[in-house]
């Protein structure tokens, strides 16, 4: 008598062949959302997220977000100016990144956008901003806190205007909350990294725009991996061809239970 194998429920992106395992629970979850960004093959228990949840009107822009200038007595913090419409519902005075900036960058690399960093509307997805709801708020406040810690490691020029920009390495909705509306507990956070590492391998102008940004960085710059444990390495990876480059740091990510500044420690 033969013996029936279930199949496994898969995930995939529209356009590209490979096939992700999932839990049965997210499976359910997802089928049952009814989502239009969903495609669903009962016959073959697999999901396929439909080509428009990424399409680049639901990418969220990587910003500037502060300046800075510093020396032994204080540390100045500017804001910038807006430049964009596509900024204005942003919770802070955030600007789209000028590609000719001249000075020094400091560049916080986070995994990808989530909940905050899109507007509730049942109707579609629309990008606000990076980082924004205690993400944002958590590197605001601790801003001065971590241009300290940058000097104890004695990479910051004195009186040198440097940038803040924050950076998505993945600028679209890998949490896919939008479609399954659930916490990023145990099954969604490990669903966010499959669907985060399908997109960042899968996708070649994802990674092609994020290495065209940090590889455009003035020599001295300062990268600061802060993307969850699990996603780091894969973002280290592509910062081994610049290692003399920048100075290249990782810390945790800005909502974790310990201050993330705390955390901070130079891999180069």
């Amino acid at each position: 008598m033969a013996t029936i194998i279930a199949q496994k429920p898969s995930i995939q992106l529209e356009g590209y062949p490979i096939y992700t395992e999932i839990s049965d629970i997210v499976y359910e979850q997802l089928v049952n959302s009814n989502n239009k960004y969903v495609q669903i093959d009962s016959s073959a228990h697999s999901i396929t997220i439909k080509r428009s949840f990424f399409k680049k009107n639901k990418q969220v822009q990587n910003v500037t977000r502060f300046f800075i200038e510093a020396n032994e007595e204080e540390v100045i913090i500017y804001s910038p100016i807006k430049n964009s419409d596509i900024l204005l519902n942003s919770s802070f005075d955030d600007s789209l990144i000028e590609s000719n900036f001249k000075n020094k960058t400091i560049a916080i690399i986070l995994e990808s956008p989530h909940i905050d960093e899109y507007e509730s509307n049942a109707e579609k997805l629309i990008p606000i901003g990076p980082a924004q709801g205690q993400t944002g708020k958590k590197i605001e406040k601790n801003i001065e806190k971590l241009i300290e810690r940058l000097r104890d490691f004695h990479v910051i020029e004195d009186n040198h205007l440097y940038r803040i920009n924050i950076i998505n390495a993945v600028n679209f909705q890998t949490s896919l909350h939008y479609i399954h509306e659930k916490p990023l507990n145990n099954y969604y956070r490990e669903l966010r990294d499959k669907i985060w590492l399908k997109m960042w391998s899968e996708i070649p102008q994802i990674k092609n725009e994020f290495l065209k940004h940090t590889s455009s960085l003035k020599k001295g710059s300062i990268i600061i991996n802060a993307c969850p444990k699990s996603l780091k390495p894969f973002v280290n990876l592509e910062f081994i061809q610049n290692i003399n480059k920048y100075h290249l740091f990782e810390s945790n990510h800005p909502t974790s239970t310990e201050n993330w500044v705390d955390s901070l420690f130079k891999i180069n």
